[in-house]
């Protein structure tokens, strides 16, 4: 380009490349520093430089001696398009507060630092560029697509506070240190991707507190070396994804408290090494899933106390080092399960406070160290067959803990029974662990045919199941009693007459209730008519009765 076709204002940016001089051309009306002014497009011949004056002297010119050329460039309109594409950039370019008439094209380019903070630009592209320094879109408003697919920056990429009515992709991009999108707007059209970064990395942190996004936040495999905040962002896409980061990798904690959500927020199969904080999130997604954590791996805890949500959380085959904490949450996902959590492995859950307003709640063959849960946690129905634990917090008499056992989907399950009763036994409480087990075996007796319920009644009322010993002792006890008074009124006769013992009603009656025992007594009468009868009776209930005796003896020895 010959010097003789430059403008005045060209010439002034031209004469100061070389030093890396700064040529502001604001006129501090309606403006700060850096500041984007809405009516760019109307500046005069004052404040224009044509892009193609700008690519000239960004890829052919020279420096000073002694000094580092750079471009440093303040409220100016540039028109024409600034056409970096596939060149090489050594020095800094710096366009502060600009106003471009159309998208800057910087495909392919080798650059150091790109600095747009503060302009107004169509949009932007900047497919496998190289920043060998930070990019940054501070504060810009972007009218249009912004896409740096395949671009690698040596530090951070600045998107905060940013407005953009267009998608920003980022696909297979590659950032050193952090991507910085902490306060900005991003809104598409209905049903579009906002924020799309599939397979991307960065190497430090993901900041994005505050960031407000009328579409889809899409980070399918992103890999993050430090820490992704979210935290108090609001994310819209309404029957949709409002965040989908499935299988994503992040190194330290995903931050999510605060945020509010119109849409799911999905974070299936990725991998956590710290913690999940959902506290104190709402998010809506009627008749869908709300939270997806499906195979997930949390290296630390789910922290989400006082979580809202409108729709299912999912927590299928989560596999959470610390606790699963949903302490004094709001779930609601009417004809489903509120939260379903099969299969999932924590070191806790915390449920106290919880409220399942609509829905119901599956545990089923998941294992937790402890569960923290009062009875009315439990909503209206339960799914909790092959559910693992090792205690229950807090501790409660069994008649509050076997409230939503018989509530359970499956009807009867044996499972529920004996692990809660294992859980009593573990901390030595053995009555009440024979208190779980007697209704254990109740509720089994109410699916049972008409002719075994009958039966499973007698063994109720007479030696409680066996879990019931002094009640079996009683029986016992009042039986003798019975066969002495009786047989004592009525003497059966001799066997032998002339030989064996003299009768004593008593010790005869004992014989019969006692099963291996013999005192002689049963062998050396026979009684006759109803009191054969009779003894038929106190032999086959001594040995029902006198077997649950023993039983429970042998019990009580054991734990000794």
């Amino acid at each position: 380009m010959e010097i003789s076709d430059l403008t005045a204002v060209e010439r002034r940016v031209w004469d100061a490349f070389p030093s890396g001089v700064a040529v502001d051309l604001r006129n501090g009306e309606d403006e700060d520093e850096h500041g984007a002014v809405p009516e760019g497009d109307r500046w005069g011949p004052e404040r224009t430089v044509r892009g193609e004056v700008l690519r000239a002297l960004v890829i052919s010119g020279a420096s000073a001696e002694g000094a580092i050329a750079g471009l440093r460039l303040v409220g100016a309109r540039i028109v024409g398009r600034l056409d970096l594409t596939c060149g090489t950039v050594d020095g800094p370019v710096r366009l502060l507060g600009c106003h471009f008439d159309e998208p800057p094209e910087l495909s392919g380019a080798r650059t150091r630092t790109l600095d747009f903070t503060g302009s107004r630009l169509p949009g932007l592209r900047a497919d496998e560029a190289r920043v060998d320094g930070a990019l940054r879109l501070s504060r810009c408003h972007i009218a249009g697509q912004v896409t740096l697919s395949g671009a690698r920056i040596g530090n951070s990429l600045f998107l905060d506070r940013t407005r953009v009515r267009g998608p920003i992709r980022l696909d297979g991009i590659r950032i050193e240190d952090a991507l910085a999108v902490e306060g900005a707007q991003l809104t598409v059209g209905e049903g579009e991707v906002s924020l799309r970064a599939v397979n991307a990395s960065v190497g430090g942190g993901v900041v994005g507190k505050d960031l407000t996004a009328r579409g889809t936040v899409l980070l399918t495999g992103l890999r993050v070396g430090g820490t992704l905040n979210l935290e108090g962002s609001h994310l819209v896409h309404p029957g949709g994804e409002a965040l989908a980061a499935a299988v994503m990798t992040v190194d330290l904690d995903v931050l999510c408290n605060g945020l509010r959500a119109q849409g799911e927020v999905r974070l299936t199969r990725s991998r956590i090494g710290g913690r999940l904080n959902l506290t104190g999130a709402r998010i809506a997604n009627p008749g869908h899933a709300a939270v997806q954590l499906s195979g997930v791996a949390v290296g630390a805890e789910v922290a989400a106390a006082d979580l809202h949500t409108q729709g299912q959380v999912k927590a299928r085959g989560a596999k959470i080092t610390g606790a699963l904490v949903l302490t004094d949450a709001r779930l609601s996902h009417p004809g489903g399960a509120a939260l379903l959590a099969s299969n999932c492995t924590a070191a806790q859950l915390w449920l106290d406070g919880t409220k399942m307003t609509e829905g119901h709640l599956s545990l089923r063959g998941s294992t937790f160290t402890t569960v923290h849960a009062h009875p009315e946690t439990f909503p209206a129905q339960v799914w909790l067959d092959g559910l693992t634990y090792q205690a229950l917090s807090p501790r409660l008499p069994p008649r509050q803990r076997l409230a939503p056992l018989q509530r359970d989907g499956d009807g009867y399950v044996p499972h529920s029974y004996e692990q809660l009763a294992t859980a009593y036994q573990r901390v030595g409480d053995e009555t009440a662990a024979r208190t779980v087990r007697l209704a254990k075996q109740r509720h089994h007796r109410s699916t049972q045919p008409g002719y075994a319920r009958l039966w499973g009644y007698l063994q109720d009322a007479t030696v409680g199941y066996g879990f019931r010993p002094v009640r079996a002792a009683g029986w016992l006890l009042t039986l003798l009693l019975l066969g002495a008074l009786a047989f004592g009124l009525h003497h059966p006769v001799p066997t032998r007459p002339g030989e064996g013992p003299t009768f004593q009603p008593l010790v005869y009656a004992l014989d019969l209730l006692l099963p291996v025992v013999d005192f002689g007594q049963e062998k050396a009468f026979q009684p006759q008519g109803w009191y054969q009868w009779l003894a038929y009776l106190l032999i086959a209930l001594g040995w029902v009765l006198a077997t649950t005796v023993i039983t429970g003896i042998t019990r009580a020895v054991s734990r000794q």
